[in-house]
């Protein structure tokens, strides 16, 4: 198979972990095929670019546990080193944010407790007790001298997670940590690969990027009988047993469900601009990515970072509290806290909302029939208060509905993805605006909010909703593909009284308006990029913080300003909230 533009080198091998497997409608086909081969490299070649902070969520709490589970450490002492570490922890890696730490001291009395229960289960049970592997299993075909169908010569399928056998090699065990509360389900393919790999599979020393395994197959004379998965919630030590089974079974799930999954993975050529554009191999030739230099006239940060991305979530976030972004969007901390009920409110109108635009033929609401405060309690399970008003803001949006008398030719896009590249700055931009569409040759980008509060007329919308302001500049660059000057930006106000919704449009052909907008991402994006550090920045927002259980400034906002206002009251944004990443 051709590599791509952008790609040198060689593509005999495949090295798959179990997530080449789970399903991913938003990833890139060439990038998937790529990153499945390990010895293809960019051209022009990208340097390695350290990050100053840790990106890595259980990076820590993994290096922690290696000091418990393989050096022997008491877990007070490992808890001492967390406490006591300024920088990287045991001088690994990038410096670890303190927030970051006291999760990682958290999560490690979490997971130890949880693993030792799971253990007295299974004696219980009459199961032997697994020990920590230190190395991790893999699972590797010989080399040979002709390629297959795809150019292969030799496969190798890895793991992650915590690794455990029995003394005698009977029973495997993997334990897979989730940031929240433990999942309950993992997609079947990803499932058997991670069944191939515990059953088939070898302790293999880790090597350097790039270096070649070895020609021969992994030795699989001493099956283990039984292999059994874990997924292990790090924020409440929740656990769920996902898997167990035999070496038989497991070959057959790898056969059914991952093969299928991994060939496809290794075979995609398309191309679909969007988040895999951050670590894809082929950016550089690639044309169906957007490039937009100078989208917002941005300067180089100080220290130069590997690529990134950037949406109107990150930039409101990080302005917010530089920690908060970092904590919950990069790192996705979460201390399970409840959603407060005006953000419900937003996402139980934006559901409803994508669900009617999303009908073939597309039809406006004008004649629907809206959800009634039962049904919207129903549906979505928002208190009654909430529920009442999500249902009157619907009422509301029946004459403001952008589909109202579109003709049947014109394209309806629902939360579509607008991707563009800024290649000055390296920073991939991403935005899903909640509908794209056509009107007689023009197109129209429509953000709707929910809120319970009115527009405040001495602030432009630009200000107050960024969103509008980046789309005014993805307009004008092109990454559309259509002439600003054909275009509006709207936006869809939902309040709940009776005619006190609005429709507000923005004109990206206005040069005032390309520059208002310029200066607003600007102002947003300039101290994004230069952060370095991530420091806590306290407020309202520290309320609804999901990491505010680990940052020490931020718990002693909240017990110094107990919350007066009604969580409901607040501006509950649609389509902002990345879904994880």
């Amino acid at each position: 198979m051709q590599n791509p533009p952008g790609v040198v080198g060689h593509d005999w091998l495949i090295k798959a972990s179990p997530r080449s497997a789970r399903p991913d409608d938003a990833a890139c086909p060439t990038h998937r095929r790529v990153a499945m081969r390990p010895l293809l490299v960019a051209e022009p070649a990208v340097p390695f670019r350290p990050s100053p902070r840790e990106e890595f969520g259980f990076g820590p709490l993994f290096t922690a546990l290696d000091l418990v589970e393989h050096d022997g450490w008491p877990v007070e002492r490992v808890r001492e080193e967390l406490r006591n570490t300024r920088g990287p922890f045991r001088g690994q890696g990038a410096p670890v944010h303190p927030a970051h730490l006291a999760w990682t001291a958290h999560a490690l009395d979490r997971y130890l407790t949880a693993r030792a229960t799971e253990q007295n289960a299974a004696a219980s049970a009459g199961l032997p007790p697994t020990k920590p592997v230190k190395q991790p299993w893999t699972w590797r075909t010989r080399r040979t001298d002709v390629p297959d169908a795809r150019g292969v010569r030799q496969y190798e399928h890895t793991l992650w997670g915590r690794m455990y056998a029995s003394v005698d090699g009977t029973v495997r065990d993997l334990w897979l940590p989730s940031l929240g509360r433990a999942k309950t389900v993992r997609p079947e393919a990803e499932l058997a690969a991670v069944a191939q790999v515990m059953a088939y599979g070898a302790p293999t020393p880790r090597r350097r990027a790039r270096d070649l395994p070895p020609t021969a197959a992994t030795d699989d004379t001493r099956l283990p009988g039984l292999v059994r998965v874990f997924d292990i919630g790090c924020a409440d030590g929740s656990v769920e047993p996902l898997l167990a089974a035999e070496p038989a079974e497991a070959r057959q799930r790898f056969t059914d469900h991952a093969v299928p999954a991994f060939l496809s993975a290794a075979a995609g050529t398309s191309t679909q601009p969007g988040e895999s554009c951050v670590d894809c191999k082929a950016i550089a030739s690639c044309t169906d990515l957007k490039r937009t230099p100078q989208l917002w006239g941005g300067r180089h940060p100080a220290l130069v970072r590997k690529r990134r991305s950037i949406s109107v979530w990150d930039l409101r976030l990080h302005a917010k509290c530089p920690a908060q972004y970092h904590l919950v969007r990069h790192l996705h901390l979460n201390d399970l806290s409840a959603e407060n009920q005006g953000a419900r409110r937003g996402r139980a109108v934006d559901a409803w909302l994508d669900a009617r635009h999303g009908e073939r033929p597309a039809r406006g609401c004008r004649d629907r029939e809206t959800p009634d405060p039962a049904a919207m309690h129903s549906r979505s399970g928002l208190d009654d208060v909430s529920a009442r008003e999500a249902a009157a803001m619907l009422s509301e949006h029946r004459l403001l509905c952008p589909l109202n008398g579109l003709d049947t030719g014109e394209q309806v896009l629902v939360q579509h993805r607008v991707t563009a590249y800024v290649p000055e700055l390296d920073v991939v931009v991403l935005a899903v605006p909640d509908l794209v569409y056509t009107h007689r040759g023009r197109w129209i980008w429509r953000e709707t909010k929910t809120s319970a509060r009115p527009l405040w007329e001495r602030e432009s919308l630009l200000r107050t909703f960024p969103q509008l302001a980046l789309g005014v500049l993805l307009f004008h660059a092109g990454a559309l593909g259509t002439d600003p000057r054909r275009s509006w930006v709207e936006l869809e106000h939902l309040r709940e009284g009776h005619g006190e919704s609005r429709l507000e449009r923005v004109d990206p052909g206005r040069a005032e308006n390309v520059d208002e907008a310029r200066a607003v991402i600007a102002e947003l994006a300039q101290p994004l990029l230069d952060d370095t550090t991530y420091e806590p920045r306290t407020g309202r927002h520290c309320h609804g913080c999901q990491a505010r259980t680990w940052c020490r400034p931020g718990t002693a906002y909240v017990t110094d300003h107990p919350r007066t206002e009604s969580p409901a009251a607040q501006l509950a944004p649609r389509g902002e909230n990345p879904a994880h990443d």
